[in-house]
């Protein structure tokens, strides 16, 4: 559990979040997964539909010596498909989880349980666990949001991770009402290099919310140095801020080259985000 015991040393923790291919590809998966090489403690795979599902995924990277985090998804699944799928993570070593509902369209589910009974239910089969709830700081109503937040925290969630953060004030009141109501709690921000304005609307209308005005400008103007300094600064920003514990990076592309993979270890080195 590297990631968590470099949380627990009171030091800034990376994970970098990849997307798995469409089928078992194994080596596809270890390509994405070593982007930034052995730099990020953990690796968060996504779970999305038409795909090798993060589950099967996490556990091949947990063979290959490479800690993932397992994305549990609650949408259109029962609570026994989601107990099998503790049963497997619990077999295949699996010790981070993170539990959420998933943006894809699914039927539902009579018996399927809420976002914070996963939680319970992933604490009680994997008490050693890392385990994660979301937090999304660009909601209309943030009271609405803490209120849904609590009771995750309470169920044993021990880290909230972010929507992409573009600038830290979006999620200061957010990270501060945690502090104050749940201490122990770890607030990992998600991190994103955006090199295009094209890049920058997709990302707008996926959050519903549109990107500070000084960074639309800097990508209208198509300088991707720029906005590799954009990305620099959010990035120094979020290793600076007392209340981010660490940064989960995704990136824009599904399989990012690997200059991509060196220009986000440049802006995290020089944050000092890794040693």
């Amino acid at each position: 559990m590297r990631f968590f015991r470099r949380l627990d040393d009171g030091r800034f923790a990376v994970a970098l979040e990849i997307l798995p291919p469409q089928k078992v590809l194994p080596k596809v998966l270890l390509r994405r997964a070593r982007l930034l090489n052995g730099a990020p403690q953990a690796i968060n795979v996504i779970q999305r539909p038409g795909r090798q599902s993060s589950l099967e995924a996490s556990v091949a990277l947990q063979r290959e010596g490479i800690e993932p985090a397992w994305h549990l998804v609650t949408r259109g699944r029962s609570r026994w498909e989601i107990l099998q799928d503790l049963e497997t993570a619990a077999q295949g070593g699996i010790d981070q989880v993170l539990c959420i509902l998933g943006d894809h369209a699914g039927a539902e589910v009579p018996d399927a349980p809420s976002i914070r009974e996963a939680i319970a239910m992933t604490r009680d089969r994997l008490p050693a666990a890392f385990v994660g709830a979301t937090l999304n700081q660009y909601a209309r109503d943030p009271e609405a949001v803490l209120r849904n937040l609590m009771p995750k925290l309470r169920a044993g969630a021990s880290y909230v991770q972010t929507q992409p953060v573009f600038e830290t004030s979006t999620l200061e009141t957010y990270a501060v009402s945690v502090a104050r109501d749940a201490p122990e709690t770890r607030v990992i921000a998600m991190a994103m290099p955006l090199l295009s304005f094209e890049a920058a609307e997709r990302i707008e209308e996926r959050l519903a919310v549109r990107l500070p005005e000084s960074l639309r400008e800097m990508l209208q103007t198509g300088d991707v140095s720029l906005a590799w300094a954009a990305f620099r600064a959010t990035i120094e920003q979020l290793v600076a801020a007392p209340f981010v514990h660490g940064v989960a990076i995704m990136t824009f592309e599904g399989d990012a080259p690997p200059e991509t993979g060196a220009h986000i270890l440049e802006a995290l080195r020089s944050a000092g985000a890794i040693d």
